[in-house]
């Protein structure tokens, strides 16, 4: 069966993992020129320009089949802005004791790479937020696989001003059903941000926010009589969930509901999704604004949101897979105020490694 794909993939460049086949030394550089455009017009959330690029150097050292030390430099650079918005040097070690089972202490496998809905997880955070650091374990079985990560955003000191910052994450797919075209999942998302200590000298109030999802998924792959085109169908409803841990005056709502359904369409090069949200008094905190019901003015808040959404891309793969081009429009249509947004993007990325 051809590896599932999604409208991130171009994303998700290869882990530099340890392989007994590798070289002692391996390095990777990969660049990523990005231009997306979100033309927002409702309440909650402006619209604005990411226009940049973002490029990671990798350097790792593989003693074994079981462990890598690497090293990479991360740069994010907006055009136009004349400062760095990162510029980074970090630091991993990927231990695999056995196939199936793998730990990462340092920058972890973050970001689009989690496989979390949007309202829980904006994709977006790629070109803001690349870099996450902390602690990560991965699972494969050929009936599941998991992913637990701890990402520490702010570390404190005795008497620092500011609180600590972290975000807890889980994933888990039970594989139910895996033919030759074919196959069905049951999904679990969860996300727990935090900011608070004990050591630290700020006023700011403790607060713990929760997401979770649950629900399944279904792909179906389609036979082709070309070579290199493929047809893929897959279709996904979650509940999604959210509570506030701490009671949090700033917050509107302490609990909250939604439902996602989302289709995707493939056709060789072209992708196209469609789906719904419904949320009810929901809030989240590294999803996609777009999905929440907490308004920039909370005055504007709404408990109940109706979202239809679409969207459509072209993404194509040159050079051995090096070069990544791809393009694409979404748009979010708010049923109840009968407000369109809408987003357009152009990428270029590009990714050598060399063993």
């Amino acid at each position: 069966m051809y590896a599932q794909e999604d409208e991130y993939t171009f994303l998700k460049m290869p882990t530099l993992i340890p392989d007994s086949t590798d070289n002692k030394f391996c390095a990777r550089i990969y660049e990523n020129t990005f231009f997306k455009n979100n033309e927002y017009f409702g309440d909650f959330v402006k619209g604005y320009t990411l226009t940049g690029y973002h490029l990671q150097s990798e350097v790792a050292y593989n003693p074994n089949s079981m462990l890598s030390l690497q090293l990479m430099w991360n740069i994010l650079k907006y055009h136009g802005y004349d400062n760095y918005s990162e510029n980074k040097l970090n630091f991993r070690i990927v231990f695999q004791p056995k196939q199936g089972f793998r730990i990462i202490c340092g920058y972890l496998e973050g970001n689009v790479r989690h496989n979390l809905i949007e309202p829980i997880y904006n994709p977006e955070r790629y070109y803001t937020n690349n870099v996450e650091n902390g602690i990560q374990i991965n699972l494969w079985r050929p009936r599941y696989s998991g992913e637990l990560w701890l990402n520490w955003e702010k570390f404190i000191l005795w008497d620092d001003p500011w609180q600590e910052r972290l975000t807890v994450g889980h994933l888990s797919k039970f594989h139910i059903v895996k033919q030759n075209n074919f196959c069905s999942n049951v999904l679990m998302n969860l996300l727990v941000s935090h900011r608070g200590g004990q050591i630290d000298n700020s006023t700011g109030q403790v607060q713990s926010l929760e997401n979770a999802a649950l629900g399944v998924d279904f792909h179906w792959m389609g036979n082709s009589p070309k070579k290199g085109y493929y047809r893929q169908l897959s279709i996904q409803a979650m509940v999604v969930q959210y509570h506030a841990i701490d009671e949090t005056p700033d917050l509107p709502w302490l609990n909250g509901y939604g439902t996602y359904v989302k289709s995707h369409l493939i056709l060789s090069n072209f992708g196209l999704i469609l789906g719904h949200w419904f949320g009810y008094k929901f809030v989240n905190f590294r999803g996609d604004p777009l999905y929440t019901g907490w308004a920039i003015d909370s005055w504007r808040s709404r408990e109940h949101r109706y979202v239809a959404f679409a969207g459509g891309y072209y993404s194509k793969k040159y050079f051995d897979d090096k070069f990544v081009l791809r393009t694409g429009v979404d748009a979010w249509y708010d049923i109840a105020k009968g407000n369109l947004e809408y987003a357009y993007m152009l990428s270029m990325a590009f990714n050598l490694i060399a063993r």
